[in-house]
Parts: structure tokens; C-alpha cells; sequence
């Protein structure tokens, strides 16, 4: 009886397919426990669309070289009556360091009125149609852009010591301790030298029309008005009058004391030297006081927003008395009732640091309303090395912080209370990297749902740009390989928004108008995936026979490879590519005309790849799991990797594995 073979069942083959890297760069995981979604390699490149990983944009030199060395920031201002956009730098030429202005990438304008340090790095701030100028070492001045001359702050004189005369109260039983400011149109003078005067009566037992003293001072050049402190101790003097014009005042002891406010010890009239200002309604605050690290200034409003003087509505507070923290900055924010107030982050050892709101307030004493500043200890021991680093975007506060990357957000609806999360889990080993002692020089910026940080990786100088890409489920993309002094935004008179990177001197703009290039020279990318496993607990194997690489419209030249743990090899590389793609020109209507659109480029791109292309590689290899990797080295080089896709068909364990 003959037997009919019967038919051996084929291998099932699976299919992994992996098209999406919405979860980003992550070191903290090991390369066996990273997620799909996950990659352990992302140089040079982002996530874009729906979780797909490309090149990052590229660096190209934008407007004219500057004729000096740059001290500082880039800033950018507006003329509120052309609204024309403007950059404004400081620049060291040739030993000479002024303000200097440029509009549209044009060629740069030396304003003159005030020469600055030469070496300082330069802040600014506009309130107003004036552009404030702080480095920390030169007195406050602003640039007037109507008339486009830099206006430095002129110093009063100090006052000398004032004379008291007494009236009715002859005797030694008590004594008074009296000093007089003058007030510029910006400031205050230093106080002048304490008179004192022994009376027979305590002040709040003095009948007013028989019972007083009559302080006289001499005139300071220029003074617009005098202010009066008084004390009981010759250590501490409190305001009781602002805004007198004349040369004498009356103190009958009507007048409370301003327990808020003690006479100054340095001088205003010239400028506060502050390093840094922000404006939050209207009204300016300055940190970094290079006489007082601990106070934080604040003008007046209106027509007085320069005045930091207490008779124009202006003063100080003094921030973290007693304790290790000190003001760095203030940015506007919440409390944790959602009250709209500025919130000032502070310096600490350690990287503890703190934050405090500052609320507006006012007490009555007597007849008289005292408005002032209530500064609270916000939650938590969250401050900051890097105030430049601070970036206020979507409701909330991102800075990194010695412990990592932080974010407070302000929803009032939580229980009434600012939370503070660290956002950096997935790349603590390359936080650690990070150089403290330099970390002042990190500088970020919210742009397009990213948040770029320049920072100083290993190095004393920003060295790198990382990214958290909000809009992509917080995905951290790094390292670009970028060195960046300073970054901004300056939305030029056409309205294009431009991403400017400050690079030895040199104005980049991070822009789409070029693949892979920065300033002309290439740059790597790569994209490494960690390891896929056959099965939960990563003991099975698998006959893996092909990798299907998925780009998107890709252009110039790609390298792609398979490696993985072999029965002969515990990492062996299985399969490689290198191929390059085939340009066609651009017309109008084809697809590279949606992929750059005319707002977000600046030349328009000469070529596109087909939009979908796969690049197989035939492995037939027993492995026990799989990574693969991209890399480009070349120019001109551009494309999104959209797939990756894994066939294999499962073959159990093996006795090589033990």
C-alpha cells in the first residue's frame, strides 16, 4: 500500500514593526530594558510628525558679521511707532564696547551716549520705548529708541549731614536719628551722614503746634525732591516723608515710620548695577544687584517705570535675609491660589535654592497707606545655577535645576498648590555630565512646542543643545552637537521667526534651508534603537531573516545596520547598507513645497526624495535579540525614518544560550 507524503506546514513568520519614537532619548534605562518607542542613540537629530525620527534643522549664517566681539546676549527689540524689529548687542571694538544695533541681518549700528566694560556679558529688557542695558559691573542705562543714543542714569550728589532745630522740647531724656535722600527722575541718592537730636518728650507725645523739630538740608544740584528717615537707634532709620521739594520739613510727630523701608546704602540716582530685568505689567525688576546681591529692584509705573526710588513707586526687597539663597532672577507667575504675581527664583548651595512670589500689598498706619511688597517662600527647594535657563512657555516654569530638569506648573485647581515635577528622569546619567560650576552660562528657549537648553556638557562653555519636545509627549532629544553662547528669537519686518544661535562670534540661524550642514560642513546623525527581545523574558530566540528600513522622502547618502546577540557572538553586527537616493528636481505642487513651508525656510529647497522608500536587509541569522542603527555623514543629507520592520520566526531556546 503506497503512503502519501503528507505536507510540512511552512514557519510561521512574525513581523515586528516599529513606527513610532514618540518616548525619545533615554540613558537612564538600560540598552535591554528601553522601550519601543524608546531610542539609546539620538545625535543630531528629532522627533517629528507622529513619533518619526529625522535630522535636525541646520545652522546657516545669518545677516552681516559683527564688527566686534558680542558681551553677552542677542536681544531683540521693538520701535512701537515704525513697529520695525530690531537686534541690539553690546560689542567690544576694537577696545571700545557700546551698544550696537542691526535690523533684518543688516549691517550693525554703533550708538553712542555710553562705552560699557569690555568684558561683561550684557543683558537687556524693554519697558516702554527704552531698551534697559545690564551687565553687572557698569550702572543701569537704557537705549532710547526713538532717538536711537544710549541715556545713562547721571548721579546725584550725596547729601551732607542736615541740621535740627527744636521747639518745645529742650532736655536730653530722649533722642532721634535723622537722614535725608535725594531723588533723581530715576533714583535715590545714598543717605547722608545721621543727625541727631536729644528731646525732653517720646515723638508720639508731642503736641503738634508746640512740640517739634525742624530738619534743614542744603540743596544737591539737579535733586527733584528729598526723602526724610527717622529712628531711635542710630543703626536703623525708617521713611517718614517722600517727595519733598523744598530744603526743610516739620516733624511734629504725626508721621509713621515705614517699617518697609530703611534709608539706602547705595546710591540709585547713577543706576542700579544689576545684571538682569524683567517687565510684568508694566513695571520692571532687576536682579543681580552687584552692591546688594540680595535685593530686587523694582520701578514705579507709568511715566515713573524707572524710577526705583520709593517716592515714584519704586523700592526693593531683600530676598532670602539670614538664609544660603539669592535672587537670580524673576519671571511673571502664579501663586498657588492662581494670583498673578512675579516669582523670583533663587541661587543656593547644593542646588537646593528656593523661590518666592512677591504679592502686592499695603498697610495702613495711621492716616497714611503704605504699598509694598509681601514676599512668601513658595513650596518646595527648587531653585536654579542658571537663570538665563529659565523658560516661562505653556502656563508653567521650565529650568534645570542641580537635581535635574524641573517644571512648576501653575493650575491653580490642585489643591491650591504649585507642584514642581522633574522632567528629566529618562536622561539623568547625562544631567550628571552636566558642569556645575558653568552652568550659569546655560541659556533656553521655548520655540514650536521644543524647549532647547545650551549647556555645558563636560565643558566650561555651552557645548551642546538638548531638547524636550513637548508636543511629542515630552520626548528629550540630544545631543545636538552645537556649541551656543546665546539663543533667541527674532521675528524679522517680513514676519519670519528666526531661531539665532550665537556661535564665536558669528549669528547662526537653526533653519530647514540646508540638510545636514552647519556653516557649510556636515554633520553626523545617528539613531540607535535599544534591544528587542522575542519574548516577555528575553530568553527565546528567533530565525531573524529580513529588516525593513522605512524613510520618507530621503535624500543623499544613508547607512543603516543590524547587529545583535548571535549563537556566535554575544554583540555581532548581522547586516549593514549604504545607499544613496535618487534627487528630483522641485515644481510646483510636489510634495517638498508642503514639507518646508515658505514661513519656516529661507531658501527654497532645490530637490526632494520619493516619498517613501524601503530599504530591505536579508539576515537569516539565529538571534537571541536585534538593535539596529542610522547614520549619515554627509551633506545635503535629509529624510524621516518612519518604519523599522523585524521578521522573524521563533525557534525556542537554545542549549547555547545555557
Amino acid at each position: 500500500m503506497a503512503y502519501q507524503p503528507q505536507a510540512i506546514r511552512a514557519p510561521k513568520i512574525e513581523r515586528l514593526s516599529l513606527r513610532s519614537w514618540m518616548e525619545g532619548y533615554n540613558s537612564t534605562l538600560d540598552v535591554g530594558r528601553t522601550p519601543q518607542k524608546g531610542l539609546v542613540g539620538a545625535t543630531n537629530v528629532l522627533v517629528y510628525q507622529d513619533g518619526t525620527v529625522g535630522p535636525r534643522p541646520s545652522l546657516v549664517k545669518y545677516g552681516q558679521t559683527p564688527p566686534g566681539t558680542i558681551l553677552g546676549e542677542v536681544g531683540e527689540f521693538l520701535n512701537s511707532t515704525t513697529l520695525e524689529k530690531w537686534l541690539i548687542t553690546v560689542q567690544n571694538i576694537s577696545g571700545t564696547t557700546k551698544v550696537t544695533i542691526s535690523k533684518d541681518g543688516g549691517a550693525w549700528i554703533v550708538v553712542d551716549g555710553k562705552t560699557y566694560d569690555n568684558t561683561a556679558a550684557c543683558h537687556f529688557v524693554q519697558i516702554d520705548d527704552k531698551v534697559l542695558v545690564m551687565n553687572g559691573v557698569d550702572n543701569l542705562s537704557f537705549f532710547n529708541i526713538p532717538t536711537q543714543l544710549v541715556v545713562p542714569f547721571v548721579a546725584l550728589a550725596t547729601p551732607t549731614i542736615p541740621t535740627i532745630v527744636a521747639t518745645g522740647l529742650s532736655g536730653t531724656t530722649y533722642t532721634y536719628y535723622y537722614t535725608i535722600t535725594a531723588n533723581s527722575t530715576v533714583g535715590e541718592t545714598a543717605a547722608a551722614p545721621i543727625a541727631s537730636k536729644q528731646v525732653s518728650l517720646v515723638r508720639g507725645a508731642w503736641d503738634t503746634t508746640t512740640n517739634f523739630l525742624t530738619i534743614s538740608w542744603a540743596a544737591v544740584p539737579s535733586a527733584q525732591s528729598y526723602n526724610i528717615y527717622m529712628g531711635e537707634t542710630a543703626d536703623a532709620q525708617f521713611l517718614i516723608a517722600s517727595a519733598i521739594t523744598g530744603l526743610t520739613y516739620k516733624d511734629d510727630g504725626t508721621a509713621s515710620k515705614d517699617v518697609t523701608r530703611t534709608a539706602p546704602i547705595a546710591d540709585t540716582t547713577a543706576g542700579p548695577k544689576v545684571t538682569r530685568g524683567t517687565v510684568i505689567n508694566g513695571q520692571v525688576f532687576l536682579t543681580g544687584d552687584a552692591d546688594n546681591p540680595r535685593y530686587v529692584r523694582y520701578g514705579g509705573s507709568g511715566n515713573s517705570a524707572l524710577d526705583f526710588s520709593p517716592y515714584g513707586g519704586g523700592g526693593w526687597v531683600e530676598i532670602g535675609r539670614g538664609t544660603k539663597e539669592f535672587p537670580v532672577v524673576v519671571k511673571p507667575f502664579r501663586t498657588g491660589q492662581g494670583t498673578p504675581t512675579p516669582m523670583v527664583i533663587c541661587r543656593g548651595t547644593n542646588g537646593s535654592g528656593k523661590r518666592y512670589t512677591m504679592t502686592s500689598a499695603s498697610v495702613t498706619v495711621g492716616d497714611e497707606i503704605i504699598p509694598y511688597f509681601d514676599v512668601k517662600e513658595d513650596n518646595g527647594q527648587d531653585g536654579t545655577d542658571s537663570p538665563d535657563g529659565v523658560v516661562s512657555y505653556r502656563d508653567s516654569l521650565w529650568y534645570p535645576s542641580r537635581g535635574g530638569f524641573k517644571t512648576t506648573g501653575t493650575r491653580p485647581q490642585l489643591q491650591n498648590i504649585l507642584s514642581t515635577n522633574t522632567v528629566s528622569e529618562t536622561i539623568q546619567p547625562d544631567v550628571v555630565n552636566l558642569n556645575i560650576l558653568a552652568m550659569n552660562e546655560c541659556v533656553g528657549l521655548a520655540y514650536d512646542g521644543r524647549i532647547y537648553w545650551a549647556l555645558p556638557v563636560g565643558s566650561t562653555t555651552n557645548n551642546q543643545v538638548w531638547v524636550l519636545d513637548l508636543d511629542r509627549d515630552g520626548a528629550w532629544m540630544l545631543p545636538f552637537n552645537i556649541s551656543a553662547d546665546w539663543m533667541n528669537l527674532y521675528e524679522d519686518n517680513s514676519g519670519i521667526t528666526h531661531h539665532l544661535i550665537l556661535q564665536n562670534n558669528t549669528i547662526f540661524e537653526l533653519t530647514d534651508s540646508q540638510a545636514t550642514m552647519d556653516n557649510g560642513l556636515p554633520f553626523p546623525t545617528n539613531i540607535t534603537a535599544g534591544q528587542l527581545r522575542f519574548s516577555e523574558d528575553g530568553e527565546e530566540w528567533a530565525t531573524v531573516t529580513r529588516v525593513t528600513f522605512v524613510f520618507l522622502r530621503p535624500r543623499g547618502t544613508i547607512n543603516v545596520a543590524v547587529s545583535g546577540k548571535t549563537e556566535d557572538a554575544s554583540l555581532a553586527t548581522v547586516g549593514t547598507d549604504s545607499f544613496s537616493t535618487v534627487s528630483t528636481a522641485v515644481g510646483w505642487g510636489e510634495a517638498a513645497w508642503s514639507v518646508l513651508p515658505w514661513s519656516t525656510t529661507l531658501q527654497v529647497p532645490i530637490s526632494y526624495g520619493n516619498s517613501r522608500e524601503k530599504i530591505p536587509i536579508e539576515i537569516e541569522e539565529d538571534m537571541n535579540w536585534v538593535t539596529w542603527s542610522v547614520d549619515s555623514t554627509e551633506a545635503n543629507t535629509s529624510y524621516q525614518l518612519s518604519d523599522v520592520i523585524v521578521e522573524y520566526v521563533k525557534i525556542g531556546l537554545l542549549d547555547s544560550d545555557g
